[in-house]
């Protein structure tokens, strides 16, 4: 009985001590965008679409509810992605074209994203992300 007691004792420390049973699944994206100090971005975020990739590896996503701002730059915000377990962002100019832009984007803590370079009108920067589900970095939103 003592010898049963020691064995499960063991396991569960060592199931314990390793992230076999830690939940994966994704609950927050950080979103950072740096560049011309003061200067306006227009931001669609959302995180209720469908994304698929097709025949060519396109990603094609169809967004059913988005948000759509204007932010100041630098922006630096987090949200929360726990109950969809996903995350479009479209970093797109306002007015006039960016010579610098930067849109990092962090799922929990991991980079997933980082894009740099200038803003220029019909070549927002875009990124996608679906927990356990395949997509690539060319992406058409329909």
């Amino acid at each position: 009985m003592k010898r049963l007691a020691f064995v499960l004792a063991a396991v569960s420390l060592l199931a314990g001590g390793c992230s076999w049973f830690d939940d994966p699944s994704p609950e927050r994206a950080r979103l950072l965008i740096t560049g011309d100090p003061g200067k306006q971005v227009r931001l669609i975020i959302s995180t209720r679409f469908v994304a698929a990739v097709n025949e060519q590896g396109i990603t094609r996503v169809v967004i059913i509810e988005a948000d759509t701002a204007l932010i100041t730059l630098p922006h630096d915000r987090v949200y929360s992605i726990e109950d969809d377990q996903r995350f479009f962002v479209e970093a797109a100019r306002q007015d006039t074209d960016f010579q610098s832009l930067r849109m990092e984007v962090y799922i929990d803590s991991r980079k997933q994203f980082e894009e740099g370079g200038p803003l220029v009108m019909g070549q927002p920067y875009r990124f996608v992300y679906t927990f356990n589900q395949a997509i690539t970095r060319e992406i058409v939103v329909i």
